[in-house]
């Protein structure tokens, strides 16, 4: 029997799925294995002495596979040997396609890494393509473990040189996605080479549908569309969910990798496809196959790289590479050896016991006996009963702890730690108290709705805060550690308490205060220390005190925002504060004289003499990983606070999950049915975009560690940036479109508001200064003035800055909020927002200030927008995640229609007081922010390192 093809009209076999002379596709098999199977089983393309390209020699054929043949070649203009992959038929044929990979093949070639095996090009030869390569010779690193596991010290070598190649690929944002032992090669000198770098996003075809019947192994099956890449055994969860990876993906797969070097087995194992799935999503590892030598830090890394949860599992590969650095350079941890003595030995000592006596004889049987330094253990300790640390539910906000959720006894033996039913949606925190040497938990009653526990100096006391639902506020109470009837002692909102030796609690008292000390048995607090508002301090929080009442140590914030927070310490004696550390937050003082602290989810160390209150050297990087709260772009989530205690026993309690990553937002239209399509491929930490007058640019600010304004180009897919100091947002275009207005804020007030060229051609221009806060809203279609809201003692008010005089008039100037104005296109009019009904409501009252108000919203509304002819004004209302249009006459007098609701569509970006959206020239689409979808992270386990002190005094020794 044979098919005829439908191009050339080739009668060809019914066993070909590829017609002989042109190369045309015959059909679909229904076996997904077919195709592959018939692909490696026929004969070489090309045989010795074949030129390809005009240039390539072949030699002889390497290998083939799923994605092609693999031919040794000798490149005759630079006379060199590569390796040439001739990619599949299918892949020639499906020309965009093909497109895309030749897009990505080019990024991947940029790649320039000793431990990359480097792409050189692609080329076509005869209608087939041909991907050129650096030929790596060896072996494979599958082929080395097939004689077993690695010695120890050799796997922690091989995979910290696959940890540097992949650490310079994430910087250059490639992420492997096929990390296994089979793309792995080690050169005859020992040398790593990963192989096949980012091809399998090169490979993939855009996301379509994803049927997990099919293997997930890299093979020329990836033609079916959507079909998951990465060997199912180093597959990560999200990647076996089907989920958008990234660099994550590749941390997972090199935990299996290092697993497996060290153990000589697959981490992940099943029978089937779908047992090795399962196994990925629900099973755990056999942690017992690492041999006893493997470092404790080594199999707490193993841990943190192979965690389910990508939001817990260790964010970026450089700390791997490090941790494994500091693995092999460092002096090996100490083993107990039994020592055994010879027979001549003890003859010896015996004859010379007869003369020295026995006293000899007693040191040696001292000496035998001594016991060696015990090693760090670590441990995981369970979140139980079903519960996890709590996070914030009267906000509705993420499951992220944003107070201190856990303290541990001096002695090590027992800890409280606060948590919620991960389940209940109606359950409220409460504390718990856990014995170390048992696994069940016991509620501790009287703590019901109590959160962020520290412990008297007798530990017979739990302090701690309470919520008060009826209030909405906390309230600070103390509670014997067996629980009853708690003891309230004052209100207090903000962050972080201790319980000092004199019996007195430290706290902060409000977000924005200074430290305040209280009475452990109740009373009025008292002012310890108030932020320098004029060098920028916003709060001190988290205080620790210091051992025989010689200070404080505590938390500098100077902005809502600040993620580079400083330590300082407030010195009894003086009552005087100076800073310690930069970049520091949440220190606490340990026994062995040092000052342990968080810096950006990082547990760091730093010796530090108590007599004079000064550090020694530099800190010294202990844990990675540590759960972190800062943020800057949710200021709920900007507090400081780690998620750590120390025992003066030695022992570390921490729970996972660094600080919270920059939001990877993306630009979208969005139509009056609330259908939305994505702008161009670009995504990142996008807030306030506006679209120029012309509409083919979109201006915007970052958000995050470092805000800075953007001008992204439509048509090119380009983004390209124009501000670069860390302290500009909220732009603004001049109706000419040849300028942008906006807001430069420092830690320091007051703030600006700047007018730049948006082509760069000239330095920016400083116009307005005010007092504590500044929004550029709207500028008149004339380009004279620029209505923007501005923050006088706490009041939000609206004004006017005039261009000609260079002067500012208030438009509304009341006690309530306003905020968000909009000139009309005409610019007799100008929509706002207030809050003078108890809600946000929008309003219209002329430009000029005068004459009657229009209420435009029903039952809340902010962000007006003006059609642009000037018929309509659309409005959101964030709470219900709504967009509305109210319809608009002003020829004779001014008049609004009743409101009607567009569409109903969560997951857009938006805040006070500013419109974050604009209107398409043709007024039909929404430009607007697509939020990053965060998956919750409940914190279901924390990390036990006991007899951790050894550890710490090594890495970081200190003077005495």
């Amino acid at each position: 029997m044979t098919t005829k093809c439908p191009k050339c009209n080739t009668d060809n076999p019914d066993t070909k799925h590829f017609c002989g002379d042109c190369g045309t596709q015959l059909g679909h098999p229904k076996d997904i294995h077919q195709v592959t199977k018939t692909f490696e089983t026929h004969s070489p393309q090309f045989s010795p002495g074949t030129s390809l390209a005009g240039r390539y020699e072949i030699i002889k054929e390497l290998g083939r596979g799923g994605m092609g043949e693999v031919y040794l070649a000798e490149d005759t203009n630079l006379k060199r040997q590569v390796a040439i992959k001739v990619l599949p038929q299918p892949f020639a044929l499906d020309q965009e396609r093909l497109a895309r990979f030749e897009r990505e093949a080019r990024v991947l070639a940029s790649l320039n890494h000793p431990n990359i095996a480097t792409i050189y090009g692609l080329e076509r030869s005869d209608g087939r393509q041909l991907l050129v390569m650096e030929l790596v010779e060896g072996e494979t690193l599958a082929e080395l473990l097939k004689k077993g596991p690695l010695p120890v010290e050799e796997a922690l070598d091989v995979c910290r040189q696959i940890a540097e190649g992949l650490e310079s690929a994430h910087d250059n944002g490639i992420i492997h996605r096929d990390l296994k032992p089979a793309n792995i090669k080690i050169t005859p000198d020992r040398k790593i080479k990963i192989l096949d770098f980012g091809l399998a996003k090169a490979y993939q075809e855009e996301p379509g549908a994803i049927d997990l019947s099919k293997s997930p192994t890299l093979t020329d099956q990836m033609t079916q569309p959507g079909a998951i890449l990465g060997t199912a055994a180093y597959m990560s969860p999200e990647q076996a969910r089907s989920r958008p990876v990234d660099r994550r993906a590749d941390i997972w797969a090199f935990g299996c990798v290092l697993y497996e070097c060290l153990t000589g087995e697959m981490a992940i194992q099943g029978e089937t496809f779908s047992d090795t799935l399962a196994h990925i999503l629900k099973g755990d590892l056999d942690w017992s196959k690492l041999p006893s030598t493997t470092p404790s830090t080594i199999k707490i890394l193993l841990r943190r790289c192979l965690q389910k949860d990508s939001h817990k599992r260790l964010h970026d590969i450089a700390d791997v590479r490090i941790e494994l650095d500091e693995a092999i350079t460092l002096p090996a941890e100490e083993v107990p050896v039994a020592r055994r003595l010879s027979f001549g030995w003890i003859i010896t000592v015996g004859a010379s016991m007869l003369l020295v006596g026995v006293l000899i004889g007693f040191i040696l049987w001292k000496s035998s006996r001594s016991t060696p330094t015990p090693s760090p253990v670590a441990s995981v300790i369970k979140v139980e009963p079903e519960h996890s640390l709590h996070g914030d539910r009267q906000k509705e906000l993420f499951d992220l702890p944003t107070q201190t959720t856990m303290t541990i006894s001096k002695d090590g033996s027992f800890m409280v730690y606060d948590a919620i039913k991960d389940d209940d949606p109606k359950a409220l925190p409460q504390l718990f108290l856990r014995r170390i040497d048992k696994l069940n938990v016991e509620p501790i009653p009287g703590t019901e709705l109590g959160v962020s526990p520290f412990l008297s100096p007798d530990e017979r006391w739990i302090g701690f805060l309470a919520h008060d639902l009826k209030l909405g506020k906390a309230r600070l109470k103390k509670v014997p550690i067996e629980g009853g009837v708690p003891q309230d002692l004052c209100a207090v909102p903000g962050f972080g308490a201790c319980w000092t030796d004199n019996d007195m609690i430290i706290l902060s008292f409000r977000p924005s205060s200074g430290l305040f000390s209280i009475s452990a048995a109740g009373g009025t607090p008292e002012v310890l220390t108030e932020p320098n508002r004029e060098i920028g301090e916003y709060s001190h929080r988290l205080p620790f005190p210091l051992p025989h009442g010689k200070g404080v140590l505590f938390t500098i914030m100077r902005s809502q925002y600040d993620i580079e927070p400083q330590v300082a310490i407030l010195e009894n004696a003086s009552r005087n504060w100076r800073v310690l550390l930069e970049d520091a937050a949440h220190a606490k003082y340990v026994p062995t004289g040092h000052i342990v602290f968080l810096r950006k989810g990082n547990l760091m160390a730093v010796a530090f003499d108590l007599d004079t209150l000064k550090v020694i050297g530099q800190p010294v990087r202990i844990v990675p990983d540590v759960m972190h709260m800062l943020n800057a772009n949710n200021h709920y989530y900007n507090t400081g606070t780690g998620q750590y205690s120390i025992s003066d026993s030695g022992s570390l309690v921490y729970a996972t999950g660094g600080i919270i990553p920059d939001p990877q937002n993306q630009l979208v239209w969005v139509d009056k049915n609330g259908v939305e399509e994505p702008i161009g491929s670009f995504k990142g930490p996008i807030i306030t975009p506006r679209l120029s007058p012309d509409g083919r640019k979109i201006v915007y600010s970052t958000a995050g560690t470092k805000r800075d304004i953007w001008i992204y180009d439509i048509e090119r897919d380009s983004p390209s940036r124009l501000v670069a100091d860390g302290n500009s947002r909220r732009p603004l275009w001049t109706p000419d479109g040849k300028r942008i207005l906006f807001t430069w804020e420092s830690l320091i007030p007051p703030p600006y508001i700047y007018l730049q060229p948006a082509d760069g051609s000239a330095e920016r221009e400083q116009l307005i200064t005010y007092h504590s806060k500044l929004w550029p809203g709207s500028v008149s279609p004339d380009g004279e003035l620029l209505a923007f809201t501005g923050i006088k003692d706490r009041d939000w008010d609206i004004l006017i800055y005039s261009f000609r005089d260079k002067n500012i008039t208030p438009f509304l100037e009341t006690d309530y909020f306003e905020g968000f104005p909009e000139f009309s296109p005409d610019g007799r009019w100008l929509a706002y927002v207030s809050e003078k009904s108890g809600e946000y409501e929008v309003y219209v009252r002329s430009s000029a200030g005068t004459g009657g108000v229009w209420k435009i919203s029903h039952q809340g509304g902010t962000a007006p927008i003006w059609a642009r002819n000037g018929k309509q004004i659309f409005y959101r209302n964030d709470d219900k995640a709504q967009v509305w249009v109210v319809d608009i006459q002003t020829e004779s007098d001014f008049y609004a229609g009743p409101p009607r609701l567009l569409f109903e569509k969560p997951g857009y970006h938006s805040s006070n007081p500013i419109r974050e959206y604009d209107l398409s020239l043709d007024g039909k689409r929404f430009l607007m922010v697509k939020n990053e979808v965060r998956e919750s992270r409940p914190v279901t386990e924390m990390i036990l390192i006991q007899n951790w002190f050894e550890e710490l005094k090594r890495r970081v020794p200190t003077e005495k």
